[in-house]
């Protein structure tokens, strides 16, 4: 995406983006605090061209072929979207194809991930045996908003760890499904790095909340993994640069779910976790989008 200029008027801004959108060229036009707007240019390759297009707008903006490409973007846009809908509507949906693809197979971060969290489980008697997960806890006991004092003695894994525990079979693997599915999304797409650093990041937000909310006795990956969700489900949403958009049912399925376990009818849930979670994947996903742009 590239910069193709400025425009004083956000009707004359419209106006130029439709007739570059009728010529081809896809572009995007951004406001900005002056009131003015920002013209850009999502294919590098055709920035020569909008370019002298551009030159010819700003000479003669009131011109017919300027004032007429409107209706013409309109007739072209409506055309557009009905194809797009015919395209998905088909088994053989390229996106689709690719959905499913990268949700099929298993990644070797989310692999490791899950075979941390299994042999947690059977170490511990999938929670039962409390004296084993003692040094996996975020804390021993709860000191309030004083800063973890096993941390500060140099326990720094204790931040982490809690994702590892999980407190009954169903618990662990209804995680691990959506651990697979997700995170092997997001490392075939973004690569195993990318992926680690973006689940240290939400686990230790995620972990942190939760404790400072109800305190060190909790477990579970599903704070990391609603972090996943959400970062899947803006960047998709917002990245003109992602083939990808989230299945509506995975999107309804975590929102019910992640509704379900406030009512308190599944029982002791960790909440908090799940909130800070999804708050920072879909953050992270918004931000990473390229849809945020300041001006300068």
């Amino acid at each position: 995406m590239r910069s193709l200029g400025h425009l004083d008027s956000p009707e004359l801004a419209q106006r130029l983006g439709d007739f570059l959108y009728v010529q081809g060229i896809e572009n995007q036009i951004d406001a900005e605090d002056n009131g003015g707007c920002s013209i850009w240019v999502l294919d590098d390759a055709q920035l020569p061209q909008a370019a002298a297009l551009f030159e010819r707008f700003r000479a003669t903006p009131d011109a017919p072929e300027f004032s007429t490409a409107s209706t013409a973007a309109s007739r072209q846009r409506a055309g557009a979207a009905r194809a797009e809908n015919a395209r998905r509507s088909t088994v053989a949906d390229t996106a689709r194809v690719g959905y499913e693809k990268h949700f099929g197979g298993f990644a070797l971060l989310p692999a490791v991930l899950v075979a941390l969290s299994v042999a947690v489980a059977l170490f511990s008697q999938v929670g039962d045996n409390r004296e084993a997960l003692r040094s996996l806890h975020i804390a021993d006991d709860y000191t309030g908003f004083t800063f973890l004092p096993e941390v500060r003695a140099g326990q720094v894994w204790r931040l982490v760890t809690p994702i590892f525990i999980h407190f009954g079979w169903l618990h662990l693997i209804f995680n691990m499904m959506w651990l697979r599915d997700l995170g092997t999304f997001i490392q075939t797409r973004f690569g195993a790095t990318y992926l680690g650093v973006f689940v240290l990041v939400s686990a230790v937000l995620s972990n942190l909340g939760q404790y400072w909310w109800d305190g060190p006795g909790f477990g579970g990956m599903s704070g990391v993994n609603y972090a996943l969700f959400g970062f899947l489900w803006l960047r998709g949403k917002y990245d003109r640069r992602a083939a990808w958009s989230l299945n509506p049912t995975t999107v309804q399925t975590m929102l019910i779910w992640f509704v379900l376990c406030l009512t308190g009818l599944l029982g002791p849930v960790a909440n908090a976790a799940h909130f800070l979670g999804l708050i920072t994947g879909m953050a992270w996903g918004f931000l990473s989008s390229g849809r945020l742009r300041f001006s300068r």
